[in-house]
């Protein structure tokens, strides 16, 4: 096998190396970053936090307008209870039980206004619920496809460094050397075929001269204008 069909070789499965890399990358930072399953816990914490607050001003509502009542119910007991009051006493009796009334009117308006709200935050937050519930089945069944695909992509990055370093360990180490550093500058493309006359990775046109030398098997050839190794199959 000549030196430059090694490299070829070499490059190939580098390329699938690259490939199954960047894809585990991108598998491994979806898992780790679920932004619709964590949208959907900051929106079921956030409306129940809501919940939690519009319940307990319903109560608060509740508790105040019952007060009310009991006031009213001991001041009307005081007026109605058959003791001796004077007529003064008895005007501010009736006076006191019907300010008392007019206030449980406004009491028990913002006992209503707060139970509806409390209904609303509720709906909201079942809402958020069932959200975030169908984000956790799609995020488990998503996963699951991901954690599959990963197992595979590792076995068969096992299989592919096996088969580089099978490749890549009859090529001399200066050689070796320059491909490594070739696939440094050249965005992980060292070696590039010849076609239709021209580098196939920068499409410089190349010589009879230069396709001869990519052939021969006791010599490398170099684009003349990207430096890559050049492989004329």
């Amino acid at each position: 096998m000549s030196q430059t069909l090694s490299l070829y070789r070499l490059q190939q499965v580098d390329s699938q190396i690259d490939r199954a890399q960047a894809r585990l990358q991108t598998i491994q930072k979806t898992l780790d970053d679920d932004a619709e399953l964590r949208l959907a816990n900051e929106r079921a914490d956030s409306t129940k936090a809501i919940c939690e607050s519009t319940d307990q001003s319903l109560k608060q509502a509740e508790a105040d307008a019952q007060s009310q009542r009991i006031k009213i119910e001991q001041t009307e007991s005081s007026l109605y209870g058959g003791k001796g009051h004077s007529p003064k006493e008895l005007l501010d009796l009736q006076n006191d039980v019907a300010a008392l009334k007019r206030h449980l009117i406004t009491l028990e308006d913002i006992q209503l206004e707060a139970m509806l709200t409390a209904e609303e935050s509720m709906t909201v937050h079942q809402t958020a619920q069932a959200d975030l519930l169908a984000a956790q089945n799609h995020s488990i069944e998503q996963n699951r496809g991901l954690h599959e695909e990963q197992n595979l992509l590792q076995r068969e990055m096992e299989k592919l460094r096996a088969e580089r370093a099978a490749v890549a360990g009859p090529i001399p180490p200066n050689t070796l050397g320059l491909y490594d550093q070739l696939r440094q500058q050249r965005r992980g493309i060292a070696v590039a075929i010849i076609s239709e006359n021209s580098c196939s990775a920068c499409g410089s046109g190349l010589s009879a001269a230069q396709m001869q030398a990519s052939r021969a098997s006791g010599q490398m050839a170099l684009c003349p204008s990207c430096g890559r190794i050049l492989y004329g199959s």
